[in-house]
């Protein structure tokens, strides 16, 4: 392969942690996978981040956390916008990965990472793609990309990187070649001795049972437990392999033999309802058995008859025990799982089964590393240190200080947007009088309708509450009212005075809350005339005609008209107390029948309703916060490890790896034992008749070929002075020029600085044996930015120095025959040489190149011209 090919591998790498590579084809970086796990790796991401600009593509292998985990946060708060490409089962389970595994952190803390409306934005920018899909990266680089069927999960992928012309390069990682109930396996039939293949390690010492052997295992270990009055939890992950699972058990639940019917069988997970939809819809992507069974009967072998699908952990309390549970996520990190075996590990007829392996230092490596020795018979102890997260809402003082924070915060906020109401106005009364004074009306009459309709919803409440108790309502405290004449601020009332915050004082008249039930705006305004005016002012109701504003565009729209907030009304936990809110604004708490109804279209509802959604903070949700503790806990439980990965074991990696003996290896994903354990393997056997590369992690590995491949950049003078030669399909052209070193710019420098620490200008790389030389950490690739840096000037033509014209091109002597028939000489064979109308001959010397001759004529030059047609001269 002519190209440049490079590797860095920021995750993943002589570890089981995700997996992340960026992959460099000359000028295209591709980013292979781009995964997350629990302990949310800022440093890698960060990594990742300083890579973004120079990506131009990303390829998702599977859909797994382990794989695409970090691609909403990449997409969100790093500015990845590069085409990314998937198949359509790894887009739309993705989703629900992500869905599941950031609800389960929100529901014990604070998750800051991304959001569901990140995961959202990330995977609609996902392309799908079909398997065998022949996929061309934007620009001039000619590189394709085609996904492969990987089994594993649903959607897996292969993916074959390729150039017009050129070797190929394979990234297969976690594949599975057995036939598995819902998914067919890989085959490597289509990839045959391609340039560098990328795999992972991670179960090259691994020996898998068979799987007749595996499945008589787990439903064994499921009859005994429910037998004994006990129940199951089964550990699984979310969208991927519990498909393979939850069809074999629940054709287990159908045969009458198994006697397994009368339990309950529960798949347990945010999105359980939604992973089954999809699954029933890509009957396309599964194994040709189950095609064959749908195409047939228009059977679905995910319209399950005995999987009962919960949502909740409340949920799966209802349901009747003795049960089975599968349950997501495999590191027993977060969520359900993690929930369930903290409720379930105390008692000795329960059991836990996990399914699949996962990070080290998480509850899952933990419990599988306590199985293994259980079945061995070592004697271990059975306590486990825990961390636990909890999220509980708040109660007495913390509530009712959380309730003032935050209606502390909505006041000030009401505050500025009447501030920023009262400066609009003035500014616009400068333009237009008629316009101020309406603006200046909005706002006193809002202001007054405000603390009008809370006094009266707590009047309506406290009356309600009187009625329903068969006693009198308590009155509620109000001012009474001052002299029209005083022409002074009346004040607050007591409800408006208890639990205020301190607030900027505003000589406005917008400030002003009064209790009085007629606005008396007409007194201020009233002026001792010398004149008798026959029109005379009264006090009126108030009441404040809504002008139409416009603009260029037509008529003002406001969008918080048409946002529809959610109002929480009172709840009460016990009699004569109030649970909502109305203490923290200082209104005595009194019993309110819940059962109260209002109609939600007649107007003595809709006033207090309104009033009470401005005058106070709207809380969508009861308001909670986060415990974290450290506990001690013995497992009585039993737990086992029965292994429904669905990945190659050793054996079969090897015989996989003899059959499409890669020119180059790139090992990957794995411990260092299995690691070097593949690498001896590929180098003993001579399955890999080149380099064996074992990257570090941030370490960099040059796969190049050619080792006289350099970039450079051509200057615009000498661009402009070539003039290329078409040669088929591509153009060449003599090149004289100087070779110059330009200086970086500052900008570049300074960030060379910031990397690097202050150390030297290091060179590029060139690695035989990835163990021998110690990389860097997180170590950018620099060969754009030297590719920026080297430049080829063109010479001044005095120093340009003479050369032979060389011909390139290969034509047969019969080509050039018609050729020349074409155009209207007589040319004929005779012993090998081709003779021309008498006049000339062609003929190949013994090095192969064309030999010309004849006499000199005008028709001679005129073959000869011919002749040189068919050669691009250079």
């Amino acid at each position: 392969m002519t190209s440049i090919v490079k590797l860095e591998a920021l995750s993943g790498a002589k570890d089981d942690g995700p997996l992340c590579y960026l992959l460099q084809v000359d000028d295209v970086y591709l980013l292979l996978d781009c995964g997350w796990d629990e302990n949310f790796d800022l440093l890698y991401i960060e990594a990742v981040k300083k890579r973004v600009p120079y990506i131009s593509a990303v390829l998702l292998s599977y859909a797994d956390t382990s794989h695409a985990g970090a691609l909403p946060h990449l997409v969100a708060k790093c500015g990845l916008t590069c085409p990314i490409y998937a198949t359509g089962p790894t887009c739309k389970m993705g989703v629900m990965y992500a869905y599941d595994w950031l609800q389960s952190h929100k529901a014990v803390e604070d998750f800051t990472n991304f959001t569901f409306d990140d995961v959202d934005a990330a995977f609609d920018r996902v392309q799908q793609l079909k398997y065998n899909q022949t996929v061309s990266l934007k620009g001039d680089s000619g590189l394709q990309v085609v996904p492969l069927p990987a089994g594993h999960i649903i959607g897996g992928a292969i993916w074959r990187i390729s150039k017009a012309g050129d070797d190929e390069i394979v990234y297969a990682v976690d594949y599975n070649h057995k036939k598995e109930r819902h998914l067919n396996g890989c085959v490597f039939d289509a990839i045959q001795r391609p340039h560098l293949l990328i795999t992972d390690s991670f179960n090259a010492m691994y020996k898998q049972p068979g799987r007749k052997q595996r499945d008589e295992k787990l439903v064994t270990r499921m009859q005994r437990t429910l037998q004994s009055g006990g129940d199951c939890l089964v550990v699984i992950d979310t969208a991927g392999r519990v498909l393979e699972i939850a069809h074999l058990l629940d054709q287990l639940w159908s045969n009458k033999d198994a006697a397994l019917s009368s339990f309950n069988l529960v798949m347990l997970s945010h999105v359980a309802s939604s992973v089954v939809r999809f699954a029933k819809s890509q009957v396309e992507w599964m194994s040709d058995k189950v095609m064959r069974s749908f195409e047939q009967g228009r059977f679905n072998p995910f319209q399950f008859e005995h999987v009962q699908l919960c949502h909740s952990h409340a949920e799966v309390t209802r349901v009747r025990s003795p049960k089975v549970v599968l349950c997501s996520d495999l590191s027993m990190e977060c969520g359900f799982s993690r929930e369930l075996f903290l409720e379930w590990c105390s008692d000795t007829k329960n059991t836990i089964i996990l399914t699949g392996r996962s990070g080290e230092r998480t509850l899952g490596s933990k419990l599988i590393r306590m199985a293994e020795r259980m079945e061995r018979g070592a004697h271990m102890s059975k306590q486990l240190t825990l961390e636990i997260k909890r999220r509980i809402r708040l109660e007495g003082a913390e509530l009712e200080d959380h309730r003032a924070r935050r209606l502390h915060e909505h006041q000030e906020e009401a505050r500025k947007k009447m501030e920023a109401n009262r400066r609009r106005g003035g500014a616009g009364a400068k333009a237009d009088a008629s316009d101020s004074d309406s603006d200046d009306d909005d706002v006193i009459a809002s202001a007054v309708a405000a603390v009008t309709g809370v006094q009266k919803g707590v009047e309506a409440a406290a009356a309600a509450a009187a009625a329903a108790g068969g006693g009198a309502a308590a009155p509620i405290p109000s001012t009474p009212r001052h002299s029209s004449t005083s022409g002074g601020i009346p004040p607050t009332t007591p409800m408006m005075e208890a639990k205020t915050f301190p607030t900027h004082e505003s000589t406005s008249s917008t400030a002003v809350l009064s209790s009085y039930d007629i606005i008396q705006k007409w007194e201020h305004t009233q002026k001792a005339s010398f004149f008798k005016q026959n029109k005379k002012s009264f006090p009126m109701f108030g009441y404040q005609e809504e002008r139409v504003k416009w603009d260029d565009y037509g008529e003002v729209i406001r969008p918080e008209d048409y946002m529809m907030d959610a109002i929480v009304l009172p709840t009460m936990n016990t009699p004569g107390q109030l649970v909502n809110g109305l203490a923290s604004m200082g209104v005595d708490q009194r019993p309110v029948d819940m059962k109260m109804k209002m109609d939600p279209d007649g107007p003595a509802a809709a006033a207090p309703a309104a009033a009470a959604a401005d005058a106070m903070p709207v809380e969508e949700e009861w308001p909670t916060k986060c415990l974290k503790y450290i506990t001690k806990l013995e497992v009585l439980c039993r737990v086992e490890f029965i292994d429904f990965e669905g990945r190659s074991d050793g054996e079969s990696i090897k015989k996989i790896l003899s059959q499409i003996k890669p020119k180059q290896l790139m090992i990957v994903h794995g411990d260092k034992t299995s690691t070097m354990h593949l690498a001896e393997y590929a180098q003993a056997s001579g399955a890999v008749a080149g380099k064996i590369f074992t990257p570090k992690l941030g370490e960099i590995v040059d796969a190049t070929v050619e080792s006289r491949i350099f970039q450079v950049a051509l200057s615009d003078a000498l661009l402009s002075a070539l003039s290329f030669q078409k040669v088929k399909d591509a153009e060449l052209v003599w090149l004289d020029a100087r070779l110059l070193k330009r200086a970086a710019d500052e900008a570049t420098v300074k960030e060379e600085e910031e990397e690097e620490g202050g150390e030297g200008e290091d060179e590029e790389m060139e690695v035989d044996d990835a163990d021998a030389i110690a990389p860097p950490s997180h170590k950018r690739m620099r060969s754009k930015r030297q590719a920026d840096r080297f430049l080829l000037d063109a010479l001044p033509s005095a120093g340009i120095p003479p050369h032979q014209a060389v011909f390139v091109n290969e034509p047969k002597l019969s080509d050039m025959r018609q050729v020349l028939q074409a155009a209207g000489h007589a040319a004929e064979f005779s012993a090998g040489v081709l003779y021309i109308s008498g006049i000339a001959s062609i003929r190949r010397n013994d090095a192969g190149r064309f030999h010309v001759e004849g006499c000199a004529s005008q028709q001679y030059f005129e073959i000869r011209d011919l002749i040189y047609k068919q050669f691009a001269i250079v």
